[in-house]
């Protein structure tokens, strides 16, 4: 593990905005196929997701609209929110998954958000043979063996059905618990979970990491995203004196009220937490930046996923162009998920005799371990089980002076 500055990837991929036009004919087209979106999009979520749909739709925008000989469209219809009362809810998930296995016209769907619904999705989706690809789940158990993934694919277990193009917790989690203790050189911890797949999971890693390499856990609590006041949690941490702060969960479980509850307390420690907070600028609303305020000044986040990549600067240009806005979080990764797809779509749309033959034939391209894949992000290849060859884990701080995350430095764990 070697941690990597700024600009130190410079030759990790090729940006490929346009797809290289991919494989549109001349000659009409053999169809219409959509493409899925499954995100939360309400409240906080959205602060997240938002920026993810506008770069998938930039995607196919950037093809020219056909591929392989089929014409792709994303109608309001196939874009689906799994968010409940303002919050990402597993259940919702696989109703909404199950809409879209169900819609023959759909060849592949882009998300969720969260590994808590990413854990009931597989199933249906992996029964279904529908390829699904997500641009930021990090839980280890969606598709590693040895933490449980043969469990949620039973259909089809050797089948592989669902990718991603982000690392995951086994490698996030030990991430900041290295970083605190080497970067912010500080040996005591208080961690707050959401108790969720996603939240529970990365801070188990983090936790293992941090007490194996010479890191005391102080104290360590669950709080569920029902949970509606953390002052009792708080103030009993707060006796046992941490150093710093690791928060396993993602800004809707309560990131940014757990944080200003601590500063209330005056608790003011170094706050650290996973890509769940690093979802934009103070000026997006209700992202972890825009709710905490002034409290963040002394925040830290992760993304299990490159944060300097070669093609960033055109990327943001061409994004803030389309949108007027510059792209946050997970939205690069998310045009490189829809370029997966894309990818998949070019070379095995013209031998496909139908729509289900085609859903059938995009999975099985989009998983060829063979295959490398040029994307916006860098050149990266999928395992035998869906995960990317690229171990990157970037950190970001708050920066004051603009109001939003700064990036800082990469770990490579490929290396």
């Amino acid at each position: 593990m070697k941690l990597r500055k700024v600009g130190a990837i410079a030759g990790i991929g090729v940006l490929v905005l346009a797809g290289c036009n991919q494989g549109g004919t001349s000659g009409g087209t053999k169809g219409t196929i959509n493409i899925g979106i499954e995100l939360p999009q309400q409240g906080s979520e959205l602060a997240g997701t938002q920026p993810e749909i506008n770069a998938i739709k930039l995607a196919v925008k950037d093809s020219g609209g056909t591929v392989g000989g089929w014409k792709i469209e994303i109608p309001n219809s196939v874009i689906l929110d799994d968010a409940k009362d303002g919050v990402h809810d597993p259940q919702t998930g696989a109703q909404n998954m199950q809409a879209l296995a169900s819609n023959a016209n759909v060849i592949a769907v882009i998300g969720p958000q969260n590994s808590s619904v990413a854990k009931v999705q597989i199933p249906i989706s992996n029964a279904a043979g529908l390829l699904q690809c997500s641009a930021a789940n990090t839980n280890e158990g969606l598709t590693k063996p040895q933490f449980g993934a043969l469990d949620i694919r039973k259909t089809n277990p050797t089948k592989i059905n669902y990718v991603r193009v982000v690392t995951t917790d086994d490698y996030q989690g030990p991430a900041a618990a290295r970083y605190i203790l080497q970067n912010l050189k500080l040996k005591t911890v208080y961690i707050i979970d959401s108790t969720d797949t996603f939240g529970k999971g990365i801070a188990d890693n983090f936790q293992k990491y941090f007490t194996d390499n010479g890191g005391t856990v102080v104290a360590r609590d669950g709080a569920p995203k029902t949970t509606t006041d953390y002052t009792a949690l708080l103030t009993a941490a707060k006796s046992k004196n941490p150093a710093s702060i690791y928060f396993g969960g993602v800004t809707a479980d309560g990131g940014a009220r757990i944080l200003k509850t601590a500063i209330q307390l005056g608790l003011n420690v170094p706050f650290v937490g996973p890509d769940g907070i690093f979802d934009g600028s103070a000026k997006t609303k209700d992202s972890f930046l825009n709710l905490a305020g002034d409290d963040a000044k002394n925040s830290y986040a992760t993304a299990a996923a490159v944060g300097d990549y070669p093609g960033r600067a055109d990327f943001t240009a061409k994004y803030k162009a389309e949108f007027q806005t510059d792209p946050t979080g997970y939205s690069a990764t998310a045009y490189s998920c829809a370029q997966v797809v894309l990818d998949a779509l070019k070379r095995v749309g013209p031998t496909a005799t139908d729509v289900k033959d085609l859903r059938e034939k995009v999975r099985a391209a989009a998983v060829d371990t063979s295959v490398t894949y040029t994307s916006v992000i860098g050149s990266f290849k999928f395992d035998e089980n869906g995960d990317t060859s690229q171990k990157i884990i970037s950190f970001y701080t708050y920066d004051p002076a603009t109001q939003d995350w700064a990036f800082k430095e990469q770990l490579d764990f490929a290396k």
